[in-house]
């Protein structure tokens, strides 16, 4: 799919029509209503995390985090809105000699490839594959700048996961909970990426809290707090 324009609406609803041109009919003695504006915004990040945990493995589920997560990264750096993004997008040939899938690619007006993000949403079990998230992030990351007749901007690996995390058995019965953030801070890449790539790749984790993540029993609609904000 391809998105070639990416607006942020506000809703503005006057409570007078007057048209253009036109004087007002409005007697003098009655006030002019003020412009109300909805200052109430909905994070899409936020409002996709908060089914993340129903139908884990659903192309649906993928589109909703594919198209947040865009969102996120094109309100960190806005001069990005300018390229033409495309989901799912398979790269002909990689550096290993192969194909390359990547979440959401963006290119110049000349049709270059430019940027690439790579995106997770991880919500369980999570301590258990932190290692091996960090070795595929690594090599995946000389897939894409090692491939063939391409100059990338920016690769960015995007993984967006709970502070506290819940762990399931195979009944969907919670045995436990992980501190994902202390097992993160011992699973750094970044000093590696760069030594490697000298900034244009990049390895960033969005935390959010589960509010009452250890009281819950059901998970399939979670309340989010303090996600953090994507910075480039």
């Amino acid at each position: 799919m391809i998105v070639s324009t990416w607006k942020h609406t506000s809703t503005v609803t006057p409570t007078t029509d007057v048209p253009v041109g036109e004087l007002s009919t409005v007697p003098p003695t009655t006030p002019l209503q003020p412009l109300i504006l909805n200052t109430v915004q909905t994070n899409p990040m936020e409002t996709f995390l908060e089914t993340s945990f129903q139908n884990v493995r659903s192309s649906k589920r993928t589109d909703e985090f594919h198209n947040a997560l865009l969102d996120e990264v094109l309100n960190a750096n806005n001069e990005w809105a300018e390229y033409t993004w495309k989901f799912e997008y398979q790269l002909p040939v990689d550096g290993f000699g192969g194909t390359f899938d990547i979440d959401i690619a963006g290119f110049d007006a000349k049709g270059d490839l430019k940027v690439a993000i790579l995106g997770k949403a991880i919500n369980s079990n999570v301590n258990k594959n932190i290692k091996n998230y960090a070795n595929t992030s690594i090599g995946e990351a000389a897939r894409i700048m090692f491939a063939p007749n391409v100059e990338m901007e920016k690769v960015l690996f995007v993984t967006v996961l709970p502070r506290i995390a819940p762990r399931f058995n195979n009944k969907k019965e919670v045995v436990g909970f992980d501190d994902v953030k202390s097992a993160k801070n011992r699973t750094q890449i970044n000093n590696i990426l760069e030594a490697q790539y000298a900034g244009k790749v990049e390895a960033i984790d969005l935390f959010f809290d589960i509010e009452g993540v250890k009281t819950l029993t059901n998970f399939d609609l979670i309340e989010v707090k303090n996600l953090d904000a994507l910075t480039l």
